[in-house]
């Protein structure tokens, strides 16, 4: 299973902290997930560009504000899930833009205390989106998806957002190389389940 991750945090220089967490799975799963955080010690810390961009899109999706430690807790229980529905040999590959993204989340679930974390992470596989993609045909997909969502209640820069448009990525990189007399690349076909050589 496929899961695109996008967060959205503090700052990038002095101390990244996670404010939001976007993640949704690939179309025919239909699940997805959207957290932010309420602590103040976190809005506080926000920088100038997350205050302009990220913060006044908070209070769009319905019963997402949440503590920090609430954060995690939700996150572990929606990955669990996923990790649940899966065959015994089959793995939950989480496809993120940016480093930091799955270093958050996988921080807040720790914080958060969640025992049997260490097990579960097991089951899943994070990896830069980029490396499914490649930069051409997604890049031009994800940019159609946030001018239509311009001037939706969420746009860019919000993390639930953000995270389907790296699944518009991945799926315009997908059939850009099904294209007859293409081959796929090595992580093109392990990204479509196929073990690459």
């Amino acid at each position: 299973m496929l899961a695109f991750l996008d967060t959205e945090f503090t700052d990038l220089v002095i101390r990244p902290r996670l404010l939001s967490v976007g993640l949704v799975t690939e179309l025919g799963h239909g699940r997805e997930f959207y957290a932010e955080v309420t602590d103040s010690d976190r809005i506080d810390a926000t920088s100038g560009y997350g205050r302009g961009a990220v913060l006044p899109q908070f209070g769009q999706v319905a019963d997402a504000a949440c503590s920090y430690a609430e954060l995690g807790r939700r996150l572990c229980a929606f990955l669990g899930g996923l990790v649940a529905a899966l065959h015994d040999d089959e793995f939950v590959d989480v496809a993120y833009g940016y480093h930091l993204d799955w270093e958050l989340v996988d921080l807040a679930i720790r914080d958060c205390g969640a025992a049997h974390w260490a097990s579960m992470r097991r089951r899943i596989r994070p990896s830069n989106v980029y490396a499914f993609t490649g930069f051409d045909a997604g890049k031009v997909a994800s940019e159609a998806y946030f001018r239509a969502q311009a001037l939706a209640p969420v746009a860019r820069h919000h993390a639930l957002c953000d995270a389907r448009a790296l699944r518009v990525a991945f799926d315009a990189a997908t059939r850009a190389a099904a294209r007859p007399g293409r081959a796929a690349k090595p992580r093109e076909r392990q990204a479509a389940g196929v073990d690459a050589a």
